[in-house]
């Protein structure tokens, strides 16, 4: 059996595409890889700028007052406190009464309906003709 040029090509095809598809993988995986020839551009160090910042107080530890004074006054013993009593309070109780408030009350309705009144039509007349001529007299200004 022997190799024709076609088969050649299409060997070198395929060792083309194996090598392109890893190109394509390398470059997938790590973008900033030097394969890659758009790699993003490299960012700026991030800037710290100093801040004035709040520095709590602090308060000193608790303590408890021993009684009296001086360190070694002795500890007063709890006070009691006193039991409940009655109180003198007493609620009113309400009970409600149901009252009528709508009061029917009569109002006239009031309809205006059109009255139709027949008035007579003006007749055409012809108006006289004025047979004499009179001549108008000049106005004195």
């Amino acid at each position: 059996m022997k190799l024709s040029t076609w088969d050649v090509l299409a060997i070198l095809l395929l060792l083309a595409t194996l090598v392109i598809g890893v190109i394509f993988l390398q470059i997938l995986l790590n973008p900033d890889s030097s394969l890659n020839p758009l790699r993003a551009p490299t960012l700026p160090g991030t800037v710290v700028l100093p801040t004035h910042t709040n520095t709590p107080f602090l308060l000193p530890p608790t303590w408890t007052p021993t009684g009296g004074s001086g360190i070694n006054a002795p500890t007063l013993k709890p006070s009691s406190t006193l039991p409940p009593t009655a109180t003198g309070v007493v609620l009113n109780t309400f009970t409600p009464t149901p009252t009528s408030t709508a009061t029917p009350t009569n109002t006239p309705t009031v309809t205006n309906t059109p009255t139709i009144t027949n008035t007579p039509k003006p007749t055409n007349t012809p108006k006289p003709t004025n047979t004499s001529t009179t001549v108008p007299s000049p106005t004195p200004e």
